[in-house]
């Protein structure tokens, strides 16, 4: 009862469980970037991982199986099939992953703003819905350490199947 007094009162702090005690130290310092909204290109801003960040992007726990070399080519490709450009017959063009399409209705997420923004557009403003040549994943463009990138892959890994192995650095390279 002693203690319970000394933790009400301030003076000393409770011991609590940790987050989750079985994950890795090196997947935890992943998710710590992945949800980092205090980073620009943090990974949440348009990836869902354990019902935290935003779904706009592919699971990837579909790729957390692939060798860590792998994940990360598919981490730092400039170009995917998700992302489009949406030009509008204002003119205006943006990237942009569409979500849904039902009846007049476009449902999109526009990748020029942090975080995407959702968008809903009628059909009749889109003029055209290409190929992205211009927008990049943000991982290519964010100059991550070879340690931080094996961090994150880690954390990808452990979600997808409880990989408790972690990545070196080495395995990414060449």
């Amino acid at each position: 009862m002693l203690w319970l007094s000394l933790v009400l009162a301030g003076l000393i702090a409770p011991v609590l469980p940790a987050e989750n005690p079985d994950m890795p130290a090196q997947a935890a310092r992943g998710k710590g970037f992945f949800l980092d909204a205090a980073n620009k290109v943090h990974c949440s801003s348009c990836h869902e991982m354990e019902k935290q960040g935003t779904a706009v992007g592919p699971d990837l726990t579909k790729v957390g199986r692939l060798s860590p070399r792998a994940v990360l080519i598919s981490m730092l490709s400039t170009r995917t099939v998700y992302v489009k450009e949406v030009e509008l017959k204002t003119k205006d063009k943006f990237p942009a992953m569409i979500a849904s399409e039902s009846g007049n209705e476009v449902k999109l997420y526009d990748l020029s703003r942090t975080p995407p923004a959702p968008m809903t557009l009628e059909k009749t403003a889109i003029y055209a819905v290409r190929d992205n040549g211009v927008w990049k994943h943000p991982p290519e463009s964010a100059g991550l350490s070879a340690e931080k990138l094996a961090d994150i892959i880690s954390y990808v890994r452990w979600v997808a199947f409880g990989d408790t192995k972690g990545v070196s650095p080495d395995e990414l390279k060449q």
